[in-house]
């Protein structure tokens, strides 16, 4: 387990070390191990109040259970239950901090650049040679291929960019180089279509032409207009609720319930409110009759006025559509269709080649081409909303916020990395606002000193918690991208991380003034065991987000910027240990609840996965630099691989035929001696190399019986996959193949101890479920479509046993 891996990072004997690689000061090496030892008593510290604090705010029988008191700090008080400790806070703002930068070299593709045993990787897969024959590096594909893609025709058809005027009847190429090639013809409405008018049905469904999507997929009705019905609204309401809200819960439960039954009184067909008039002058769409039909997204019903343009609108609209979305049941979400022709050559490369269904031919009109939100699940409800947001991005309250957190989140489902971060960047925008506005307010010092207590009213403090989980929430999903595309320029939100207060929740029984109602506390809680264990989840996934930022920084900064020097062994191992200690530290203080072991197999439950597979992908992270030396740079004695067999892809050593048990047969470990610093070595490349697998197959059981097996890696989750940042999840797992395929060609692989997971069958497996994995998604993302080609290209190299 965890203990394990922390002394295995303190060798007894030094490796074999070059002179290159002793090249920096002890003065430097202390003050750097120094600094982040600070952090890690800061964050011992921290957590442990934090964690007694919650401990407070959760009735008799439901607390966290019995964890390490390594710590032991003093109880909490209500006070303090939202406080950590700082030594003042400032009147006029954060001291100046760096945050998450967003120049690093963490990201799977930069893997191509860094490590030499992926130096033929890429060969062979065509976009990638298209790219290089036109100046750019090959680890910046990710960027190139969203760019290149457009944006979502939100009204229209299939995505793209628009170089010319499409009124004119041309269509968007993939590059302005390309301008000249054939596109689709625009009907009257264009490619990017149009809201509805008084003249132009918001609906060109033929219903007597048989289709392979539904009308209510993208959440209209079969007379067009957005579907209404209370039963509906209420599923929708609750698919969200049990999907995206237990993922990052920074909407007031019974306000947003409030808020959907006034959009049902206003809005829906059937509701029995008399109050229906809306303050719009006009309807959805005045010319369209009604229609009858068994259907039942045909329901016919009469319109009760257009939506009013106001926020809470927007926001109940952006439910409606993550509602829609998340209960779509199939395993592979509907895509854009493509608007190249038959001769186009699209930047996703041989992808739309291999999806004809939604390819759409240019010979063809518009006319009887699905718009997207006919068949986009959600996209009906998601169009009007960001219409909305369209008019209000100067907008500057927490509603704002919110809004544009629940377009990046839909946006995210379809894997639109692009266009969710800019929606989360706007919200960004708007937290660092209305945290400066209130800094002194929403600064730990501030509940440290005891000031809430007597300057803050109910009101004030709900309002306050509301910012911070806007906050919280904006910092977790724009440094999940930034992880993964680290091109894009990061907001100031990080900057605020060491200094903000913890959100209290945002449920209604939280306690206010310090003060709560012992029985009414009670009574809500027993009603909602769920929400305790997702307010857990969630208070531990910001301190995992933090931990996560701190070592991204440190090891993976730009060279200019660090504090040691990454060839260096002994430093790499200093840096490594205190990271690994801090993340000992959070999982030694998780609550009975949450704790696992490393030989559990992966859960059922979709946000405890979500936790794990964090935990296990940052413990990677750290040690990544550290397994790259292990692969690179350490020498070990001579094995009976040839230096043939191991620095060529072609072929591995012919010894390992069987590649399915892992002896000292097929590793050759008890066949040369290794000195106890190399032996210590392989230790830790081996507890890197697991944490890889594990955090690849997190979520193989999402939603599969509880007693259900888990063997060979086979993937036994019936569910399509549902997480805020689907690409970076799966570009992730796509790096760990790629480190795992390194390793299993390396001349670190004969030397790892026999307890290593890494072997031929387990490669095998590997590779066959992220191959399905990824392929659900390819469809809806360019990303994923070249890591799949990367993949069969390694897979193809590899030549495994019975491949």
């Amino acid at each position: 387990m965890f203990l394990r891996q922390s002394r295995s990072l303190s060798p007894a004997a030094p490796p074999l070390l070059t002179p290159r690689m002793q090249g920096i000061g002890i003065k430097q090496l202390q003050d750097s191990v120094n600094d982040i030892s600070g952090f890690l008593e800061d964050f011992i510290e921290e957590f442990s109040t934090w964690r007694q604090g919650v401990e407070t705010r959760l009735p008799p029988g439901r607390g966290f259970g019995n964890t390490s008191n390594f710590a032991s700090p003093e109880a909490a008080t209500p006070t303090e239950s939202i406080k950590t400790d700082t030594s003042h806070a400032p009147n006029s703002g954060p001291t100046e901090r760096s945050g998450f930068q967003s120049d690093h070299t963490t990201p799977a593709h930069k893997l191509l650049d860094e490590w030499a045993l992926m130096r033929y990787f890429a060969n062979g897969v065509e976009y990638l040679q298209r790219l290089s024959q036109a100046g750019y590096i090959l680890s910046d594909y990710p960027m190139h291929v969203e760019q290149e893609r457009g944006t979502l025709r939100v009204w229209g058809y299939g995505e793209g960019l628009d170089f010319k005027n499409v009124a004119q009847g041309l269509g968007s190429p993939e590059s302005s180089n390309d301008s000249d090639a054939p596109s689709p013809v625009p009907g009257r409405e264009g490619l990017w279509g149009h809201p509805p008018t008084y003249h132009t049905s918001l609906s060109t469904i033929d219903t007597s032409t048989p289709r392979e999507y539904s009308a209510c997929d993208g959440g209209l009705g079969r007379d067009g207009r957005p579907d209404f019905r209370s039963s509906v609204l209420r599923q929708l309401h609750l698919s969200y609720m049990q999907n995206m809200h237990s993922f990052h819960p920074f909407l007031n439960p019974s306000k947003l319930q409030r808020m959907f039954r006034e959009f049902e009184e206003q809005y829906s067909p059937d509701s029995k409110a008399t109050n229906g008039a809306s303050p719009a002058a006009h309807q959805f769409n005045p010319g369209i009759k009604r229609k009858r039909s068994s259907d039942a997204c045909s329901e016919s019903y009469s319109p009760r006025g257009a939506i009013e343009r106001s926020l809470r609108n927007a926001i109940v609209l952006l439910v409606l559509a993550l509602g829609k979305v998340c209960s779509f049941k199939g395993k592979v979400l509907p895509y854009p269709q493509s608007d190249e022709g038959p001769h186009g050559n699209g930047a996703w490369g041989s992808f739309s080649n291999s999806y004809p269904n939604r390819r759409f031919n240019s010979d063809t009109s518009d006319e009887s081409r699905p718009r997207n939100i006919d068949y986009l699940p959600g996209m009906a409800y998601f169009s009007y909303a960001t219409d909305i947001l369209g008019n209000q991005q100067g907008g500057y309250t927490v509603g704002h916020a919110q809004a544009m957190i629940l377009a990046a989140l839909y946006a995210g489902q379809f894997a639109r990395v692009l266009e969710s971060w800019s929606w989360i960047n706007s919200a960004c925008r708007v937290v660092v606002v209305l945290i400066r506005a209130d800094y002194n307010k929403l600064h730990r010092g501030f509940y440290r000193s005891g000031k809430d207590k007597t300057v803050l009213t109910a009101k004030e403090r709900y309002r306050l918690n509301l910012v911070l989980c806007a906050y919280w929430t904006c910092l977790q999903l724009e440094s999940d991208i930034l992880a993964e595309l680290s091109t894009l320029p990061s907001s100031s939100v990080t900057a605020f991380q060491n200094e903000m207060m913890y959100p209290a929740s945002v449920s209604d029984y939280f306690p206010v003034n310090g003060l709560r109602n012992e029985e009414s506390f009670e009574m809500v809680h027993k009603q909602n065991p769920k929400e305790d264990k997702d307010m857990m989840i969630y208070s531990s996934q910001i301190w995992l987000r933090v931990i996560l930022n701190e070592a991204h920084n440190a090891l993976y900064g730009v060279s200019s910027d660090k504090s040691f020097d990454p060839s260096n062994v002994k430093d790499v191992i200093e840096h490594a240990k205190t990271h690994v200690d801090v993340l000992d530290s959070w999982r030694r203080l998780l609550p009975l609840l949450l704790a696992w072991d490393d030989d559990d197999p992966p859960p059922t439950d979709l946000n405890i996965a979500r936790l794990r597979a964090k935990y296990y992908g940052a413990l990677y992270m750290i040690l990544r630099p550290y397994l790259r030396i292990a692969t690179h740079v350490i020498e070990y004695p001579p094995s009976h691989q040839t230096s043939h067999q191991r620095n060529h892809w072609p072929q591995h050593d012919s010894s390992v035929t069987s590649g399915d048990l892992v002896t000292p047969m097929n590793r050759m470990t008890q066949m040369v001696e290794l000195t106890d610093g190399q032996r210590n070595i392989t230790e830790v490349a081996s507890q890197c190399i697991d944490s890889a697998i594990r955090s690849t197959v997190a979520f193989d059981r999402v939603d599969a019986p509880d007693d259900s097996p888990y063997e060979g890696y086979e993937r036994t989750s019936p569910t399509r996959l549902i997480v805020t940042n689907i690409v970076g999840t799966l570009h992730a797992q796509f790096g760990n193949m790629l480190v795992l395929a390194a390793v299993y060609k390396s001349k670190l692989y004969p030397h790892l101890p026999n307890e290593t997971k890494l072997n031929a069958k387990t490669l095998r497996a590997l590779f066959k479920r992220t191959f399905d994995i990824l392929g659900e998604v390819a469809p809806n993302s360019p990303i994923l479509k070249v890591d799949l080609d990367i993949l069969g290209n390694v897979w193809n190299q590899l030549n495994l046993p019975g491949q």
